[in-house]
């Protein structure tokens, strides 16, 4: 198995898996900004530095407006949004950020920026540090079990149009959004075309919800589907979270509004027959998250 570090494939194509691309830097930031950091992160650090070509593959292309609760989180110290980008999250609120545990394990505060508010990272939005990074402490990085985190912005973001919260998905609300075939979408940033140019703006794909006991089965995921997480795709391939910006929104609809169904974690393989997206279930973690916004420093 392995964490969907970045972007989705849709029946179009995959998307791009890393974005940085132009960028000099001293040999010393290689071995000591990326040694002990977090997979996405060290992985978007390296490509930065010497200076590689990012992976293109195809995807659709967001409506103007559409998801505004989605976020990038990006290297701090890289100036370039989209260059700096390696994880996706979800604004939960004014100062919160819910992400996967996976995108910030050994990562430090100063270490990650937020970017919110566009489609087009780089162009408008707004780009706010962390202040605190809280990934779950019962977070297994061998099944990705509860691989959920949450980021404390060091200033709250400004809410409008392009920038509103999401919540997470209720308990009540799971029998409806997810059962058997129901439509759900999954949000990354991408490009267009191999070899083509590089692009920054936001696209999606449509994928269906896949039953546990599906997921579960032998020529599936063979019993490593736990209760906490939550599977889409389609079981003849070719529509996938395909490393789908991890952190980044599983959105389903319901009672007329959108809803965080799931957290991008891990998958096997790419849009692979029987190989479903894999999903941290959000209704499990409601209390959790809640609990870490009133009392940040008792979050564990």
């Amino acid at each position: 198995m392995s964490a969907r570090s970045l972007f989705f494939a849709t029946l179009l194509g995959f998307a791009l898996v890393w974005g940085p691309r132009t960028a000099t830097a001293q040999q010393t930031l290689i071995t000591g900004d990326t040694i002990g950091t977090s997979g996405p992160y060290k992985e978007t650090v390296r490509r930065y530095l010497l200076r590689q070509e990012p992976k293109i593959v195809g995807g659709r292309k967001a409506p103007h407006g559409a998801f505004p609760w989605q976020v990038s989180v990006g290297v701090s110290w890289i100036s370039d949004p989209y260059e700096s980008h390696f994880c996706g999250g979800s604004i939960y609120s004014r100062t919160w950020i819910v992400t996967a545990a996976h995108c910030l394990e050994g990562l430090a505060p100063e270490k990650v920026t937020v970017t919110a508010g566009t489609h087009a990272l780089g162009v408008g939005g707004v780009r706010v540090n962390a202040r605190r990074l809280v990934v779950k402490s019962d977070y297994n990085r061998t099944t990705f079990d509860n691989d959920i985190a949450m980021i404390e912005l060091m200033d709250p973001l400004p809410f409008g149009q392009n920038i509103t919260p999401i919540s997470l998905l209720e308990p009540g609300l799971e029998a409806e959004t997810l059962r058997e075939d129901a439509p759900l979408v999954v949000i990354g940033w991408g490009s267009t075309q191999e070899g083509g140019s590089v692009v920054r703006d936001l696209r999606y794909a449509n994928i269906l919800f896949v039953t546990q006991t599906i997921c579960n089965g032998p020529i599936a995921y063979d019993g490593r589907i736990t209760e906490n997480m939550v599977c889409a795709g389609v079981p003849a391939g070719g529509m996938d979270s395909c490393q789908g910006d991890s952190g980044g929104p599983l959105t389903a609809s319901a009672n007329g509004a959108m809803w965080l169904a799931g957290i991008v974690s891990w998958g096997e393989g790419c849009a692979r027959p029987n190989k479903f997206g894999v999903y941290t279930r959000s209704a499990k973690y409601g209390a959790w998250v809640g609990a870490c916004v009133a009392k940040p420093d008792e979050c564990r």
